[in-house]
């Protein structure tokens, strides 16, 4: 019987303990703190043992534009008819 209240205990605190982190860890507090980037940075150690590798995300390539003419863009979807050669 004293197992069963012990064991008890123990999940109770386990649960307390969950809801307490889960409720914190929503707040900008957690956000900025130094144990949350020291845990990601474990994470990002630990992770390739069991197969998750981290990427850092590829930079976009340069792009260059210049402006536009001064002619009016085409009318998109207008074709025209070729001129007729008999003269008519």
């Amino acid at each position: 019987m004293l197992i069963v209240i012990i064991l008890s205990l123990v999940l109770v605190t386990m649960l307390l303990a969950f809801l307490w982190f889960y409720s914190y860890s929503r707040t900008p507090e957690w956000g900025d703190s130094e144990t949350r980037k020291a845990v990601l940075r474990m994470l990002i150690v630990i992770g390739p043992i069991f197969g998750m590798h981290y990427r850092a995300p590829r930079p976009e390539p340069p792009t260059i534009s210049a402006p536009g003419g001064d002619e009016e863009p085409a009318v998109p979807g207008l074709v025209l008819p070729p001129p007729r050669d008999d003269g008519g």
